[in-house]
């Protein structure tokens, strides 16, 4: 006789226990069948949005309605689970839902491979179309090559504008050395501040597929972060947080946003980027780092920067952290600026090599002060000394067009390798498109080589950028093409006016210049170009610290334009005497004395002893000669 059933009362439920209810109506076999249903479904739909290239949103949208309709699945089933007892049984509900999770797994096996065959088969394919050396574009790019943008000021304080900087300059220091992220350097991302450029445009032009942005509020001794990352793909967000801190947090702050940053581009990042902030903040003084940063923010203004106050902020900030690397080796950056407006080596580049050592001798990785150094040395002919900072501060600051632009500068004004020139020069600029110092000076390194049309086309993007029209890389380039396109009289004005210097056009450099151009224009004034020479340089008395950069300067310049009107003799006779007047702590830094029109003045024997003057002949023994020309048994010989 079959066993009797509990009573049920009139909506059809057991009047047992909770617990039998459970039981009767599987309201648990119920939930896990559910729970591997949607684990399938949702690695199907990682396969599908894989295969179809969907939007990310649609499968995190999809997760949480799977999520949220698990109270619901048991609900049903505490109060309808009993109408599928005659259908389905224990036995095959546990069956299916078993057979569910092992399909859910395959799927997610399968999705995860074709996303990865995927991944490789689009950067062979991106690749293939553009050439061995391409970069990934903002399609292609992973998610890991991310772009931090400097984080707007809602301070309603225009002087604050530094937190925002220097937040985003931290999270780039940290972030770029986790193995596994692709990070730009501040050069690069902080060249589209204040500019209205669309989110795709910045990815396009850094190469990179997620762009990190944020704002900073700073009340009293709080301050309140907020930081996105957004798909460059589409321009919806990956993941946004908000923090609220007391500023002598800040160190803890940014570490947490790091990592949090991390994890949201790739969770196996964590570990990785918890290994970089066990280094420890930069400085133990929040409020030196403050200073820092205000320094930092003088120097790299981009209109007008002011190098002294910068410095007597970094400076500050080493009276109260004698072991901040950083704010040594911003004073060096600041002076070796402040020297390239004013060339006074003595005050300028005596004290950036000083400052630039104590920062190596507290931090040996800085990228910034090898480059300091390495500029030193080109100033000092300490040629080999030059290149082996200029290496180091490539191996240090990869990811930083500014490190590449520099040294391809070192090299253009020193060396004559003029394809490395080029190749560094374009190397910086892939890196940083929008600063417009790079572009200016690809846009030198191309006129040099003698690619007018590139030159000016560079010239033209910097000056658009906010370069300013009469900067010195751009005159240059404008001057050169203007020589070429037998404009002589444009050229003059430029070589001479205020951008080679506010007192080139009324030197003795500057006069010779407007003579050699206008016997180019007219060849019988030739004389008169010639007549001039002893008379605009006379033979010094007095030497070496009597005469400063800027004249030894313009001094080089019009040596080598007398070559373009054949008069070998006195480009010579002057380049020698510029040498004997400048003796210490300068070099010939008319870089253009490598361009094409002045073959003839590198064809002739003595610019082999020139070259041994300025220290060179030994480089190129080492490193090769210069382009198109031979080094052979200890004789130069050009083309």
């Amino acid at each position: 006789m079959p066993a009797p059933q509990p009573p049920e009362s009139p909506t059809g439920a057991y009047t047992d226990s909770p617990l039998d209810r459970l039981k009767h109506h599987k309201v648990i076999e119920w939930t896990l069948a559910y729970a591997a249903l949607a684990y399938t479904m949702l690695h199907g739909a990682e396969m599908l949005s894989s295969a179809q290239e969907w939007p990310h949103v649609i499968v995190r949208v999809l997760s949480l309605v799977l999520i949220l309709s698990v109270p619901v699945i048991a609900a049903l089933a505490w109060y309808h689970g009993a109408k599928g007892l005659k259908r389905i049984s224990g036995p095959e509900l546990a069956i299916l839902t078993v057979l569910l999770f092992i399909a859910g797994s395959l799927l997610w096996f399968f999705s995860s491979r074709a996303t990865e065959k995927h991944e490789i088969t689009s950067a062979q394919t991106a690749k293939s179309e553009v050439g061995p050396n391409a970069t990934p574009t903002a399609a292609t790019a992973p998610r890991t090559a991310v772009a931090v943008l400097p984080f707007a000021n809602l301070t309603g304080d225009a002087s604050k504008d530094y937190l925002g900087d220097g937040m985003a300059e931290e999270l780039i220091n940290t972030l770029s050395h986790v193995q596994g992220l692709k990070v730009p350097a501040r050069t690069s991302s902080f060249a589209y501040k204040g500019r209205n450029v669309n989110i795709k445009d910045i990815a396009k032009d850094l190469q990179v597929g997620t762009i990190l942005e944020g704002s900073v509020r700073a009340a009293g001794k709080r301050i309140r972060i907020t930081a996105q990352l957004i798909n460059a793909q589409d321009g919806l967000h990956l993941w946004s947080a908000s923090y609220d801190e007391q500023f002598t947090d800040i160190f803890k702050l940014q570490d947490k946003l790091a990592k949090q940053i991390a994890q949201a581009l790739q969770p196996s990042l964590g570990e990785a980027v918890q290994a970089v902030v066990a280094q420890g903040p930069p400085t133990g003084d929040v409020e030196a780092y403050n200073l820092y940063l205000k320094g930092l923010a003088l120097v790299s203004a981009p209109s007008v920067p002011n190098f002294e106050e910068a410095i007597i902020y970094f400076q500050h900030a080493i009276s109260r952290d004698p072991k901040f690397s950083r704010a040594y080796a911003g004073v060096a950056e600041a002076h070796t600026a402040w020297y390239r407006l004013t060339w006074e080596y003595n005050k300028h580049m005596v004290a950036a090599v000083h400052f630039a050592r104590l920062a190596l001798a507290l931090d040996p990785q800085s990228a910034s002060a090898h480059g300091v150094l390495a500029s030193a040395a080109g100033y000092q002919r300490q040629m080999f000394e030059m290149e082996i900072h200029n290496r180091k501060a490539l191996a240090l600051g990869d990811n930083d067009g500014w490190t590449h632009m520099m040294v391809s500068n070192s090299m253009f004004s020193n060396t004559g390798h003029l394809r490395k020139v080029l190749e560094e020069a374009q190397r910086g600029y892939a890196l940083a498109p929008a600063n417009p110092t790079v572009v200016a000076l690809l846009g030198l390194a191309h006129s040099v080589v003698g690619h007018d049309e590139e030159a000016v086309r560079f010239a033209d993007a910097a000056v658009d950028l906010g370069y300013p029209s009469d900067g010195l890389s751009v005159v240059v380039v404008r001057a050169m093409h203007a020589t070429r396109a037998g404009h002589y009289a444009e050229a003059a004005e430029l070589w001479s006016g205020p951008g080679m210097g506010e007192s080139f056009g009324s030197s003795s450099a500057g006069q010779a210049t407007q003579l050699i151009y206008a016997a180019l224009a007219d060849p019988s004034r030739r004389g008169a170009a010639l007549a001039a020479r002893d008379r605009l340089f006379p033979k010094s008395a007095f030497r070496g610290a009597n005469r400063t950069g800027a004249e030894f300067h313009y001094c080089m310049i019009a040596a080598i334009l007398y070559s373009l009107i054949n008069a070998m003799d006195e480009a010579y006779d002057l380049s020698n005497q510029c040498l004997d007047d400048f003796e210490e702590g300068q070099v010939l830094r008319a870089g253009v004395i490598w361009a094409p029109e002045w073959r003839a003045f590198r064809r002739d024997p003595r610019f082999q002893q020139l070259a041994t003057r300025l220290g060179l002949m030994e480089y190129w023994e080492q490193y090769g000669p210069p382009d198109d020309c031979d080094l052979k048994d200890g004789k130069l010989t050009c083309q």
